[in-house]
């Protein structure tokens, strides 16, 4: 049978359609879903789920060789994503090696040249230790949480070496279903020693499954234990897990879901952009969809909600700066105000006016930060280009060029993803390409996708051309 998926959050329609088509089977959908696609119900146990991880991230959890194809099918189709993906498993089982101790928490080396954390330990450098992994290291700089209580998983239940309590899942809401997984669960581990957590598909299982799938469980666990201890090499790899991978959600990915959730109901340009602000914003895109439905032009419809964020922009005191990095860092910059706001046939250019509170130095510029400075934060619609432009009263100090994805404008909020690489121009008009570097490394670890990489080099390539039409000059706009 093909590999069954559930899919959850405001991404649900866009994903089941990629997926649908790629012939995946959806199973435990939503009533909506079921509906929208004409899908019977299917409630089999998921190989993988995907779900919101935030508001600009998806994640993708599940069985090797089943989750990690739908990742990268989901990958290939939303082209210009951020990719993170941890090297080991969760709960995957491993003989690790003490390298080191801090405190009273071990460094402990466990393959694929990844180093974990184990709270609470006092073993000594150079020992062996079997450990799981608690929390994935998925985004670049994250270490491994590692845990004495090991589990094996399966599509119902997980068997937990180390630590002998009963969990269910929070998503199995139903009071008596719960009482009776709970005791076939007891019924099957008393006296043995081991834990159970009843994963959400157990709601839907028979009493034969559960208890087969323990029995099953318990003797791979045995297994396991046993073969840790024949194992003369560490660190080595004894049980993967479950992949778990992260998608970053550029402007131009949540583009690509919009084209797939219109193929099913009629979808506003910039849905999933806009869905993922606040409830009132949220609450307006469903009113925009009615509106859709009755035959309101999408370019009427679009037209005035970018009137309706740009009016509320500038009625606001402040406007928040989000910057997303390839290490999957979101760094808020010191917010701005408005100074302009120009609409045209190109879309909509805002300028910021930032007032600098801190000493520095301006990063390629070579120039003195002082307080009081003001920075000229240029951000156009569907450009990949964001431009600090930095003053001292009337003199201009030079200019710093981002290179980044097309930002999204939202109320209260300008948010994109970081490229890397940008142009500095100085004050002399010399200008120059810098952290080529940096982008060429996280195209090679694979974060960062061969078009996006691309695409910001050929972006740099073009500002050097045109530096000098990039300038912001305030008293002369």
């Amino acid at each position: 049978m093909c590999t069954g998926v559930r899919v959850r959050g405001i991404t649900a329609t866009a994903v089941s359609k990629i997926l649908l088509d790629k012939g995946y089977r959806i199973v435990q959908a939503s009533n909506i879903i079921r509906e929208r696609f004409n899908l019977p119900l299917d409630t089999s146990p998921a190989d993988v789920t995907v779900k919101d991880a935030d508001k600009d991230e998806l994640l993708v959890l599940g069985f090797y060789g089943h989750a990690d194809k739908v990742y990268n099918d989901l990958v290939d189709e939303l082209e210009y994503s951020f990719k993170w993906v941890s090297p080991v498993g969760l709960h995957s089982i491993h003989l690790g090696l003490i390298r080191d101790r801090v405190g009273d928490k071990c460094i402990v080396e466990i393959g694929n040249n990844v180093k974990g954390v184990l709270p609470r330990c006092n073993m000594d450098i150079g020992k062996k230790v079997l450990v799981g992994v608690a929390k994935a290291p998925i985004k670049p700089g994250e270490e491994a949480l590692l845990t004495r209580s090991i589990r094996v998983v399966g599509k119902y239940v997980s068997i937990i070496y180390g630590k002998p309590s009963l969990t269910i899942s929070e998503h199995i809401r139903d009071h008596d279903k719960r009482e009776y997984l709970l005791a076939i669960a007891m019924s099957k581990i008393m006296g043995s020693g081991l834990g159970v957590h009843l994963r959400s598909s157990s709601q839907y299982a028979g009493k034969d499954e559960i208890e087969r799938e323990i029995d099953e469980l318990k003797q791979k666990l045995r297994e396991l234990l046993d073969k840790a201890k024949h194992i003369e090499d560490a660190p080595t790899i004894l049980y993967e897990g479950e992949f778990i991978g992260l998608i970053g959600l550029t402007s131009l990915a949540k583009e690509k879901l919009d084209s797939y959730r219109d193929k099913v109901v009629p979808t506003i340009t910039r849905h999933h952009s806009l869905k993922s602000c606040d409830n009132v914003m949220s609450d307006i895109v469903d009113y925009s969809e009615i509106l859709l439905r009755h035959g309101i032009s999408r370019k009427i419809i679009y037209d005035a909600l970018s009137d309706y964020i740009l009016e509320k922009n500038r009625s606001l005191p402040k406007i928040r700066i989000i910057h997303i990095k390839p290490d999957g860092t979101t760094h808020t910059l010191s917010p701005g105000t408005i100074y302009e706001i120009v609409k045209s046939e190109k879309g909509v250019k805002i300028v910021l006016k930032r007032t600098l509170r801190n000493i520095g130095v301006y990063d390629g510029l070579g120039v003195e930060k002082k307080p009081g400075d003001i920075d000229y934060m240029v951000i156009e619609e569907n450009s990949w280009i964001i431009s600090h432009n930095y003053y001292r009263g009337n003199e201009w100090l030079g200019s710093y060029i981002n290179i980044n994805t097309p930002p999204e404008i939202l109320p209260g909020i300008i948010k994109y993803h970081d490229l890397l690489i940008d142009v500095i121009v100085k004050n002399t008009g010399e200008a120059r390409i810098i952290d080529e570097e940096e982008l060429k490394t996280y195209y090679e670890k694979e974060i960062i996708p061969e078009k996006l990489y691309e695409k910001a080099l050929e972006v740099a390539k073009s500002i050097l051309e045109n530096h000098r039409l990039l300038i912001y000059r305030p008293n002369q706009q």
